[in-house]
């Protein structure tokens, strides 16, 4: 985590809060209310995603031999969840408030007060950690919402307390579509989709280089920046085999460093087989390299690479 612009992120988020919550309680603008409870969460959100950045940064452990990485995306949850409370609790508000009320000209002040700390803040959280951009997703809805509360906040105090409700409603209508959106971003992270192209082709040409026939390779993304996978080779004819476990080894060290930890499997006998089927590296339906003819699974190939004399 690139931590160094976190603290002007904090203090640019409680400057904007403050501005906001004191409008919305001196000035009894509604829709400036809804705003400010989306303030309220956001600080909530933004702790829970400091507190899961610290603990995903622990070492693995016998929980987690392949590190504490997903812990990242607590935070992320968090804020959907502090976000989820503020929606309900403003759609509370506005219903209660269909009777009628006054609205301070101040308020749209405050809004736009508010509103330009916000955009302060996102600006320098997108430069962090790729969960804190989940927050700043977030935060960018504090400046769409503080130009709909200022104009409808000023419309509400100069027309009527109706402009001002219905600006409320729109920034509970935004914040909602947020959430929906938050969620198929974690959904994403979630599934173990499969990891780009361009990993597996790298992967590919790296083992070539070492004179190692990829057989079969899969691979998934774990956060972001990170991937984990299998890999099956077989070394080139007249290899030793002693020699292609260091050449695999070397290469699980290099992709390792490049941010992808890989299982590699060294054997002869894979290669008989793929002879045999006409088998090879493809194309799956999703553009992901696949096996073709590969025969058996991780394990069994794990076995079998044994069984032939070597394994990294």
């Amino acid at each position: 985590m690139r931590a160094r612009g976190l603290p002007a992120v904090v203090l640019l988020s409680l400057a904007g809060a403050a501005v906001k919550i004191y409008g919305s309680l001196a000035y009894g603008s509604r829709a400036l209310l809804v705003d400010a409870l989306t303030c309220v969460a956001s600080l909530v959100s933004l702790a829970a995603v400091v507190w899961y950045l610290s603990i995903a940064s622990a070492p693995p452990d016998e929980d987690h031999p392949y590190g504490h990485h997903r812990l990242r995306y607590g935070g992320a949850l968090a804020s959907l969840s502090a976000y989820m409370f503020a929606a309900g609790f403003s759609a509370a508000v506005l219903a209660a408030s269909t009777g009628g009320y006054r609205v301070g000209g101040e308020s749209s002040l405050a809004a736009l007060v508010g509103g330009g700390f916000y955009a302060a803040a996102v600006l320098a959280a997108r430069g962090l950690d790729p969960v804190l951009r989940v927050y700043a997703g977030f935060t960018a809805s504090e400046l769409v919402e503080s130009v709909v509360t200022a104009a409808s906040s000023w419309l509400g105090s100069s027309l009527g307390y109706l402009y001002d409700l219905a600006g409320g409603a729109l920034v509970l209508a935004y914040l909602l579509y947020e959430a929906v959106e938050t969620h198929r971003r974690l959904l994403r992270v979630f599934s173990d989709t499969a990891a780009p192209r361009r990993l597996y082709e790298l992967v590919e040409r790296e083992a070539r280089l070492r004179g190692l026939e990829p057989l079969r390779l899969r691979l998934r993304m774990l956060d972001e920046a990170r991937c984990s996978g299998d890999l099956i080779v077989v070394p080139e004819r007249g290899m030793p085999l002693d020699v292609a476990d260091i050449l695999a080894d070397e290469l699980r060290q290099e992709m390792e460093a490049r941010g992808c930890d890989l299982v590699i499997h060294v054997g002869v006998q894979e290669r008989r087989e793929a002879a045999a089927g006409g088998g090879g590296l493809g194309v799956g339906p999703a553009g992901s390299p696949q096996a073709r003819g590969a025969g058996p699974g991780v394990a069994g190939a794990a076995s079998m690479a044994a069984e032939s004399g070597g394994s990294s």
